[in-house]
């Protein structure tokens, strides 16, 4: 009877320690933009194939741009002149389109 007790109070623990684990993002990699004078940061997320994006320039702003999953959606970043479009895409339609002033984001402290 003890060692029942023993080894199912074992699995609650793991089990919980796995979950408190799952719930954290995880750096995953940098991806350059615009001629390399920004970065996309990506983090996922362990148990679900979700990922997160943060566009910076490593100095000046870290923004949050948004999650996707990997199988039926991502973002793409399109640099002109002095501005910068993330287009969202979801199941290959672009559903969202967002454009930032390249200068106000240089000059913005957002996220540091």
């Amino acid at each position: 009877m003890f060692e029942m007790k023993k080894s199912s109070t074992l699995l609650i623990v793991i089990l919980f320690s796995l979950f408190i684990t799952g719930c954290y993002k995880k750096y995953s990699r940098t991806v350059a933009v615009c001629d390399g004078k920004f970065f996309v940061e990506v983090y996922k997320h362990n148990f679900i194939d979700v990922a997160y994006d943060y566009l910076t320039n490593s100095t000046n702003f870290r923004m949050y741009v948004g999650k996707f999953d990997y199988e039926h959606a991502y973002y793409r970043y399109n640099c002109q002149k002095d501005s910068i479009t993330i287009s969202e895409t979801y199941e290959g339609k672009v559903t969202n389109v967002r454009k930032y002033s390249l200068v106000d984001l240089r000059n913005s402290k957002e996220g540091f």
